[in-house]
């Protein structure tokens, strides 16, 4: 029999459980301001703009830069190093000369470019050496003995030479002062076609890759270029990527090289074996060069990775004879609750931030209306999540944009009226149609443009406007494969930064059963998946936080001196936090003051500069044989 004392008891605990299953909800909107983009803190005008943006000494015009002021600042006895002047041979309007100079911006050097040795040879003999020469083969006259003589004169005086494109196999085969050069020690085959590729550890950020279909159902992911010369090296050669021959009977030893370096001592040469110093892995490939260049090399990066789901949610009853003849189901049910679902669950265990563009219409000719309550449905769910809420940019029906951006404000307007937005999905619009769109009402607050990825285009972020930034997109669509894989990589190893955007459009309107999300979700799961993992160093962000990051990454200069066991930075151009990736191959870190450090591999920390003077202790160097 129960005691009055514990019926009591009972009566109040099951009373305080009832309230809360019935009026948690309640609490949750009551506490929760969902109605209020919580990234929207002010327009464009409030940050950091392009006339902040940090610009090589090359074209500088009046900006006093950051080593300047170390050398006069009063009381400072230390003498902060410039980093090093990157020299381009090649086409002054070519693909390696543009990916120099965004390599040469980004990591804040200065660049020269020239489309001959000669040029080079004539203009700079009065200006100090360069750090390193990035070289298209194609430029260089290898009949011309002068020319390979200028190279080794080059490395005696401690140039480092990248060669992003190497001569024909014929050229190498006759000229003996080439292959000296370059570290070749024969020319086995002028063509081969491998089954996969090898890239090790230690190079590019994210470890060790494999690239080869095991499984036949991995064939579909094999899309990197694999036939190329095969050249075996000489001694004094450090291999960081190989192709995998079909033979399975040749060595590891043997197997043909695409990218290593030969040592002479005063310098380094690197050769790239085909073409792969191309668009943004010729961002990734440089930062990793010149990782290897020294003991230690710091430069600075973005910190953040994104997803953008583009076009969802879509809250309009549209579409709906496809949505039965593929799901059974509307696109209300499709995205709540079998979307959604799967990437929150992908989602929780990974540090990745998350951006969806909103879509109140796809269609808007149809007379189907956007759901008011499902689309505050999403903006409770996301705001609980810290996702973002932007707004997409495309229709299905070509209506003209600033009817689509009237009608998506009058609905934004009935819904939540205080609601605004700081990123705007554009797409593959042009500049002047996304200029004209931001101008409309519902964009007013908008700060920050994302756009696909496009293989034409190799800058990844920028000021779109004088105000506004623009940021693609790494990688497109939820489909993974070994290109868009080293394609990642390369992006955070040399911008600690990547985009991955799926254009969800496609799922509400699919062309076949290959854009429906049952066939999709496999591999939206594998991309965040391999790149999660890869990159658990990095810090998530949404759009709007990217933009934040993006700012002061452009703003940002800074300067280094090391002296033993102690490597100092002095930082300007940005008031808020600063992160850099640190690589050494003989020490560890051991403390930061002035910020923080989180080891992201073996030899690679991410650090975080608190304050504009940082100094990082270093563990005592273990001394071991280096080429």
């Amino acid at each position: 029999m129960v005691s009055r004392r514990n019926f009591f008891i009972i009566t109040i605990l099951m009373s305080v459980i009832f309230f809360l299953c019935m009026f948690i909800n309640e609490l949750k909107d009551w506490s929760n301001d969902y109605e209020v983009n919580a990234f929207v803190t002010g327009t464009a005008e409030n940050y950091p703009s392009k006339v902040s943006m940090y610009i090589p000494d090359s074209q500088k015009d009046g900006r006093e830069s950051v080593q300047k002021k170390a050398e006069t600042g009063a009381g400072d006895e230390m003498s902060y190093v410039p980093r090093g002047r990157v020299v381009c041979i090649g086409d002054p309007k070519g693909e390696l000369r543009e990916a120099a100079e965004k390599w040469a911006l980004y990591t804040k050097r200065d660049i020269g470019g020239y489309d001959s040795l000669t040029s080079y040879d004539k203009a700079e003999q009065d200006m100090g050496l360069p750090e390193m020469l990035v070289i298209d083969s194609e430029y260089i006259d290898w009949d011309q003995r002068e020319e390979a003589e200028l190279l080794t004169e080059c490395v005696t005086q401690g140039i480092h030479l990248i060669f992003a494109t190497l001569p024909e196999p014929s050229v190498i085969k006759r000229n003996a002062q080439i292959r000296e050069l370059l570290g070749i020690r024969e020319v086995e085959q002028d063509e081969t076609t491998a089954a996969g590729i090898h890239l090790y550890s230690g190079f590019l950020l994210g470890g060790e890759m494999v690239y080869k279909a095991e499984e036949e159902e991995d064939e579909k992911y094999q899309d990197m270029e694999l036939t190329f010369p095969w050249y075996s090296l000489a001694s004094g050669t450090k291999v960081y990527m190989k192709g995998i021959p079909e033979d399975e009977e040749v060595e590891k030893e043997d197997y043909p090289v695409l990218i290593w370096r030969k040592s002479f001592g005063s310098a380094y040469v690197f050769a790239v074996n085909g073409g792969y110093m191309q668009g943004i892995p010729a961002l990734g490939l440089l930062s990793a060069m010149s990782s290897e260049m020294y003991p230690y090399e710091i430069y600075p990066v973005i910190n953040a990775q994104n997803i953008v789901l583009a076009g969802y949610p879509g809250v309009a009853d549209e579409n709906r004879a496809e949505m039965d003849k593929y799901y059974g189901r509307s696109i209300k049910y499709l995205f709540q609750e079998n979307i959604w679902p799967s990437i929150d669950t992908t989602l929780q265990d990974h540090q990745i931030g998350l951006t969806c563009m909103a879509a109140p219409q796809y269609d808007y000719s149809d007379q189907k209306l956007p759901d008011p309550e499902q689309f505050r449905y999403y903006m409770k769910v996301l705001h609980e999540r810290s996702a973002e809420l932007g707004l997409y940019g495309r229709n299905m029906s070509d209506t003209p944009m600033d009817e689509k951006l009237s009608e998506d404000q009058k609905f934004i307007k009935e819904t939540a009226d205080d609601y605004q937005f700081a990123s705007f999905y554009a797409g593959d619009m042009d500049e002047e149609q996304t200029e004209a769109a931001l101008g409309e009402d519902v964009l007013s607050s908008v700060r920050t443009v994302v756009r696909d990825y496009d293989e034409e285009d190799i800058e990844l972020i920028r000021y779109m406007t004088d105000h506004i930034t623009e940021q693609r997109a790494v990688v497109n669509g939820p489909e993974y494969s070994y290109s868009k894989d080293f394609r990642m990589r390369s992006a955070a190893t040399a911008l600690g930064y990547y985009t991955l955007c799926c254009d969800m459009g496609r799922i509400a309107y699919p062309e076949n059963a290959k854009d429906t999300w049952d066939e999709l979700a496999t591999e939206f799961v594998k991309n965040v998946d391999a790149y999660a993992q890869a990159f658990q160093g990095f810090a998530g962000a949404t759009a709007a936080q990217c933009d934040v990051k993006i700012r002061s990454f452009l703003a940002l200069d800074y300067t280094e001196r090391r002296t033993e066991n102690e490597v100092r930075l002095q930082i300007s151009g940005t008031e808020g936090p600063a992160w850099f990736v640190f690589r050494t191959y003989k020490s560890g870190i051991e403390e930061v003051e002035g910020g923080d450090f989180e080891e992201l591999e073996d030899g690679a920390y991410l650090i975080e500069a608190k304050r504009n003077d940082l100094t990082i202790l270093l563990k005592p160097v273990d001394e071991r044989f280096y080429y």
